[in-house]
């Protein structure tokens, strides 16, 4: 368990560091010290690599030993020897930090056909289109109707490389940190953020879309990241959310689909998702609409999955068992 501790302490100290320097130095210096530990394995506890060998200023290995990524195996008045505290943590750092560039490389080109499933809303679609494409990390919140097109929204945005999709009312306590720590993640798509109500979470959310910057103490261990991550969340109703934490985001707010909105919104969902052809979609469309009195693109979500044939009786057959349960 310590052991387990300790590398995950010193991972998110090597991975904050990779994050934050701009100049490519650190990560350079760190894989120069991975590759020397390689090529020479420890013959006494005393040995060690000397800052010239690594092309490290010696204050920054210093900070290095304050932050407990390395230690000093020898010192004298004429040299100081480091290693690596936990090389296999630090390598794992670099490996994920290689690994998030590449992303971020991704992420730049953002999807032609995002959001064309979606009718209408084109002002919002606008909006997160610019949140995406800021050179700093921008955050919406998409609130209203439960039968409008927030979800929806969402769901496009998942799409994005790099992104991780969280459900607001299955989130353990603490359950966010474990996420961003683990993930990483580019985009942060929260649904349901008004069924957040663990203050822990809460707290890290607010750091991460202030400053970008996450930190833990457990069991008596500090651990800490720095990210870029965009948020986009959704919720029903905004006024149990935190002041501070509804600043930190462009606030959107979406009403109810018209019926001939809801109509082609669901036939063409039907289509496109559910692969429907046209007259089936259309015809569970406007069903869903004259038999629940309901604007819910979920309803006919369900009901085109639970049909076992593509023809109009089965549908009907579906939307009546269903229409009996309400």
């Amino acid at each position: 368990m310590a052991q387990d501790l300790w590398f995950v302490e010193v991972y998110g100290e090597a991975l904050g560091l990779l994050v934050r320097d701009d100049s490519g130095g650190m990560e350079k210096m760190l894989r120069e010290m991975v590759e020397w530990e390689k090529e020479h394995p420890p013959e006494s506890p005393h040995d060690g690599f000397e800052w010239y060998a690594v092309h490290g200023d010696p204050r920054t290995l210093n900070s290095l030993v304050t932050r407990r990524v390395l230690s000093i195996t020898l010192k004298s008045n004429n040299y100081t020897c480091y290693r690596l505290t936990c090389r296999e943590a630090v390598e794992k750092a670099l490996e994920e930090f290689s690994s998030t560039a590449e992303v971020k490389e991704e992420v730049q080109e953002i999807p032609g056909d995002l959001f064309d499933i979606v009718i209408g809303h084109e002002d919002k679609k606008e909006i997160i289109r610019r949140c995406l494409r800021s050179k700093k990390p921008l955050h919406a919140i998409m609130w209203g109707s439960p039968a409008s097109a927030k979800t929806l929204m969402l769901e496009e945005l998942r799409r994005l490389p790099g992104s991780h999709f969280v459900l607001g009312s299955s989130l353990s306590k603490a359950g966010l940190y474990e996420i961003l720590f683990v993930n990483r993640p580019r985009y942060l798509v929260l649904d349901e953020l008004d069924k957040v109500d663990d203050a822990h979470n809460l707290s890290g959310l607010l750091s991460l879309m202030e400053r970008g910057h996450i930190s833990e103490t457990k069991y008596k261990r500090h651990k800490a990241i720095d990210l870029e991550t965009w948020v986009f969340a959704s919720a029903n109703n905004i006024r149990g959310i935190p002041e501070e934490l509804m600043s930190r985001f462009v606030p959107l707010q979406f009403r109810d689909y018209t019926p001939d909105e809801f109509v082609e919104v669901v036939t063409t969902l039907l289509r496109e998702r559910e692969g429907l052809p046209d007259w089936l979609a259309l015809h569970i469309a406007k069903s869903v609409l004259q038999t629940f009195r309901t604007r819910d693109v979920r309803d006919a979500i369900q009901c085109a999955r639970l049909l076992k044939e593509h023809t109009k009786e089965d549908a009907d057959s579906i939307i009546s068992i269903l229409k009996r349960q309400t």
